[in-house]
């Protein structure tokens, strides 16, 4: 009886572990199998992919266009990280190839690499029991809506441990975490009073990285162009110029991530120093480079700063600038 009892238990060890060893030959092939399937993802809003691995990284989140944002460039080798990286509007992702699976992609710390930037003016908030949350890890507590945010999508996970109090940086009231920094947009947002602070791009501009890698992808030229924001940038042909003469002025129209956009319709004012407005070029519509020059004729009875403003629009949306030249003997 004994030795049935012994072979009993020795059969039901073995099985066991056969199904253990099955399991870990099998479980190899089922992330493969994933990973295949893992088609790259184009997001028209900025005309970039993501893709592998810093793709299954991104969609670690629920919603990874709002925590993360939208990619802003494609994954490229960063002379200042040493490393193939990928920006997005509100932070970074870092690939190490020779680190296990689940490590290969590292969220830059933007939060805490930032905060000490720029100053910041802390808030003294009263901080109830019943809505923060304390880190003994940091000594930093979260509350309010910022836990809220803070819990609702990923807590330490997403965010990281909190490295400030809530603090007025950048013109925002504002909390920094390790990973990220999240900002208080007020109570009239149709989706939440508190957002992810774009530092992706912000870390981008800081450490000089070529301004070109903004660009929209070409191997997705022809996919449809977003425009979800307009922005206009306008330059006189000569900074300075006699009393009376022609002026030329180049006005360019870009969407949310600096590509050109064409049709847009662009007028201007013109305000001579001395306080004559003339009668200004006819409104024109953007090329396809998101261009238009307007030409014409002024004179001043004084010389000093001549301001140009500039409307725009481009569908609902609308947009305004200002340029200048100086009249000179």
């Amino acid at each position: 009886m004994r030795m049935k009892k012994r072979f009993f238990v020795g059969v039901l060890i073995l099985s066991i572990l056969a199904g253990g060893i099955i399991f870990i030959f099998q479980r190899p092939i089922q992330i493969t199998q994933t990973t295949q399937t893992l088609e790259p993802r184009f997001y028209p809003e900025t005309g970039h992919s993501v893709s592998g691995e810093f793709l299954k990284k991104y969609l670690q989140v629920e919603q990874p266009e709002l925590i993360y944002g939208f990619p802003v460039t494609e994954p490229f080798y960063s002379d200042e990280a040493q490393r193939i990286v990928q920006y997005f509007e509100n932070t970074r992702f870092e690939l190490y190839p020779e680190n296990p699976p689940e490590l290969r992609v590292r969220v830059t710390p933007l939060g805490q690499m930032l905060f000490y930037q720029q100053q910041a003016v802390e808030l003294k908030i009263p901080y109830p029991l019943g809505r923060c949350r304390y880190f003994p890890e940091t000594g930093m507590s979260v509350c309010y809506e910022f836990l809220d945010f803070f819990e609702k999508h990923g807590g330490v996970r997403i965010f990281g441990y909190p490295i400030s109090d809530v603090v007025i940086q950048d013109g925002f009231i504002g909390q920094s975490f390790q990973l990220l920094r999240v900002e208080w947009i007020g109570q009239n947002s149709i989706t939440s009073p508190v957002r992810v602070s774009p530092l992706g791009k912000r870390y981008f501009s800081l450490v000089k990285e070529d301004q070109r890698l903004l660009a929209a992808a070409l191997i997705n030229s022809n996919a449809p162009q977003l425009v979800q924001a307009l922005r206009l940038r306008a330059f006189p042909q000569n900074a300075i110029v006699s009393a009376e003469g022609m002026q030329s002025v180049f006005v360019l129209a870009q969407d949310q991530s600096d590509r050109p956009v064409a049709n847009a319709q662009l007028s201007i004012h013109i305000f001579l120093p001395d306080g004559v407005e003339p009668y200004p070029p006819a409104p024109k519509l953007s090329d396809a480079n998101g261009i238009a020059r307007f030409d014409f004729s002024y004179q001043s009875a004084q010389l000093g700063l001549a301001v140009i403003q500039i409307q725009g629009q481009y569908g609902d949306l609308q947009a305004a600038s200002e340029t200048s030249f100086r009249i000179w003997k």
